[in-house]
């Protein structure tokens, strides 16, 4: 078929994505086989949905082109990053606000609250609800009278997925503060945060639509015990399927007192609005042994491949393509509102 009449169909859905999650072939981005990507546009396809696939230029130019040729319904956003650097996502949905395109996902505000944790969990602790004391260090910091007891947890203010979090990031003493300090300037510019180690079981949270449905908290489990075992949800645990493997990690739905689920239920979805979050989101938890629950973080743009959490279980437990489908529904009821009110 021309191109020319090709661009002309009104596109329903465009799928907006980071530029190296496929190739160009023949003027058409074809995505990398099984990403999750791939596994989106297969669901939006097989919904009905009329799909092109956008990849975000870091020229920026080529992708606006694109865009206002295709003139989609909707934009579905998978960005992370712009040069790889994740704390440009929100000026990318700045851009499509700019050119007053519909898409899904939070929005410039929500991106930016939820992506500097020192931020999130002040507004989080101004709502009551509990996070770990913490503190930063830049590169002119001497790093004494921080006043917080040890063991802490030392990592990127603005990382995602776990980056540079492993099981030496937990420190027990000053020596080991300023060991892995040390360690993380060598690789990380921004400032680092330090936070008070709360032990206790990692719960994930999954919220959808906006005035949000908050789904069964997910629970972090290791099968096998011993003193070297994954306490926490590292970069390994999360990324290493044989690191999973050996260590026996898995998922479930977390079996939890009725009076903690409640407040679980409440707490989201105030943690939800209060950060600006849209569509679907991501709130972590620790839950200590006498059942105090703790603000870790928010995802504003959480993985939504199918077996995020383990075997046929998304981010949000629920039937993949509905997953999706959902997202799509509550961009548009919320886009729909929007311009009723204006």
């Amino acid at each position: 078929m021309p191109r020319d009449k090709r661009v002309n169909q009104r596109c329903d859905v465009a799928l907006l994505v980071d530029d190296e999650v496929g190739v160009r072939k023949s003027g058409r981005f074809v995505l990398e086989r099984g990403s999750m990507e791939a596994r989106i546009h297969a669901c939006l396809s097989a919904r009905g949905h009329a799909v092109a696939v956008v990849p975000f230029s870091p020229g920026i130019i080529a992708t606006i082109r694109e865009l206002r040729a295709l003139e989609p319904r909707l934009v579905f956003n998978l960005t992370e990053w712009v040069n790889g650097d994740r704390s440009l996502d929100a000026a990318i949905t700045g851009l499509l606000d700019m050119m007053k395109l519909p898409y899904t996902g939070s929005g410039p505000s929500g991106l930016r609250l939820a992506r500097d944790k020192v931020l999130s969990k002040r507004i989080v602790s101004g709502l009551g609800m509990a996070a770990p004391r913490h503190f930063l260090l830049d590169g002119s910091d001497s790093i004494r009278n921080h006043g917080l007891p040890f063991p802490l947890i030392v990592k990127p203010p603005f990382g995602d997925g776990s980056e540079e979090i492993g099981k030496n990031s937990v420190v027990r003493n000053a020596r080991e503060l300023r060991a892995r300090v040390r360690t993380l300037r060598s690789r990380v510019s921004d400032p680092l945060l330090c936070e008070e180690y709360v032990e206790g079981r990692d719960l994930f949270v999954a919220l959808l639509g906006n005035e949000p449905q908050v789904m069964r908290p997910l629970e972090l489990v290791v099968g096998r015990k011993q003193a070297s075992s994954p306490r926490f949800a590292t970069y390994r645990v999360k990324h290493d399927a044989r690191y999973r493997s050996k260590w026996r990690i898995r998922y479930r739905e977390a079996r939890l007192p009725a009076h903690v689920a409640a407040t679980i239920i409440d707490a989201s979805r105030n943690i939800f609005h209060a950060l600006k979050l849209r569509d679907y989101a991501r709130i972590d938890y620790r839950l200590t042994p006498d059942n105090r629950l703790y603000f870790l973080e928010a995802n504003p743009n959480p993985d939504l491949s199918p077996h995020t959490f383990g075997r046929n279980r998304c981010f949000a437990g629920v039937n993949y393509p509905d997953l999706i489908e959902r997202i799509v529904r509550a961009a548009r009821q919320r886009h729909r509102a929007a311009r009723n009110w204006r």
